[in-house]
């Protein structure tokens, strides 16, 4: 599998950690920061497994937007 890249939002939720990326609908929770974001790696590195590179739709397209 190739090295990718997406945006992560990890948040603290009461007692845990949530972590996930828009762009993949996925989503992960741990005890802390770093278990959340292990957790999610794990999880989009499965969603790629099984759903192949269509899961990066070729009709999105990825900009960086600044806001002022």
């Amino acid at each position: 599998m190739k090295k990718v890249e997406v945006f992560c939002v990890i948040e603290n939720a009461d007692d845990e950690y949530l972590a996930y990326c828009d762009e993949l609908r996925a989503t992960a929770s741990g005890d802390t920061e770093e278990e959340a974001l292990n957790n999610l790696k794990a999880a989009i590195k499965e969603l790629i497994e099984s759903q192949g590179p269509q899961i990066f739709a070729p009709n999105k397209k990825r900009v960086l937007v600044e806001v002022v």
